[in-house]
């Protein structure tokens, strides 16, 4: 048996609240003992990613409806006015290539290497449908699948030597410095062949007198820059 802890009358166990003054009775087990309720703590999550998440499906949904609707109108009054696909293959190539660039940028795909490839990817498909459209693949094989290719390569490898070497700070930047020099040079010499100019001795004099300046920067800023100012530049841009 239970008594009622503030009128003291004899109560049938678990019977709540008394019968007599209504006060609640503590449930109790076998051995007389009363049990206690422990409350939880709330988990501590942060809702911010969920939230942005949501927001950036959202934006995505709009957008996608968008694209729709406007390749669909422009097909259709492309076809109306012309009785055939004409300048509507351009706008609706550009427009769904845009669609796919959004796609891997929004976070749906999680791996940064398939991030890099599959933009690399809706480039090439872009680059090559608006050269197909004009009757030949004139520059897409010697100038645009090199170039989109390389700078892909590029993207990659410079991800993987971060990764791998566990580049900090300023070291991100001098890297990201030389990984650019490296695509533009890549690019001049394919823009150079394209145009019958290429002059391999020039090329390699140019590259390397390119890339002198980004190392001696960075050979500064790793040994003769002061650390104050180091540390004043890695506060200010959170390196």
């Amino acid at each position: 048996m239970a008594y009622c802890p503030k009128c003291g009358i004899r109560v049938e166990r678990d019977n709540r609240p008394c019968p007599l003054c209504s006060f609640p009775i503590p449930k109790v087990n076998e051995d007389g003992e009363e049990v206690v309720r422990v409350r939880k703590f709330p988990k501590t999550t942060n809702p911010y990613p969920s939230y942005m998440r949501r927001v950036l499906n959202r934006i995505f949904i709009f957008i996608t409806l968008l694209v729709f609707v406007a390749v669909s109108l422009m097909a259709y009054i492309d076809y109306e006015l012309n009785e055939m696909f004409t300048w509507s293959r351009y706008s609706n190539l550009s427009v769904l290539a845009g669609w796919g660039f959004i796609f891997f940028t929004f976070g749906y795909v999680k791996n940064y290497y398939k991030v890099l490839i599959g933009i690399g990817l809706d480039m090439l498909i872009l680059l090559f449908g608006l050269d197909l459209f004009n009757g030949s693949l004139d520059w897409f094989i010697p100038l645009a699948f090199p170039i989109v290719t390389g700078t892909t390569v590029v993207a990659i490898l410079y991800w993987s030597v971060v990764r791998a070497l566990s580049v900090r700070g300023f070291n991100v930047i001098g890297f990201f410095f030389i990984a650019a020099v490296i695509l533009i040079m890549w690019i001049n010499f394919f823009i150079q062949n394209y145009q019958n100019k290429t002059d391999p001795l020039n090329w390699l004099i140019v590259t390397v007198l390119q890339l002198l300046p980004v190392l001696l920067i960075m050979l500064y800023v790793k040994y003769g820059m002061p650390e104050r100012i180091k540390q004043k530049i890695a506060r200010k841009f959170h390196l």
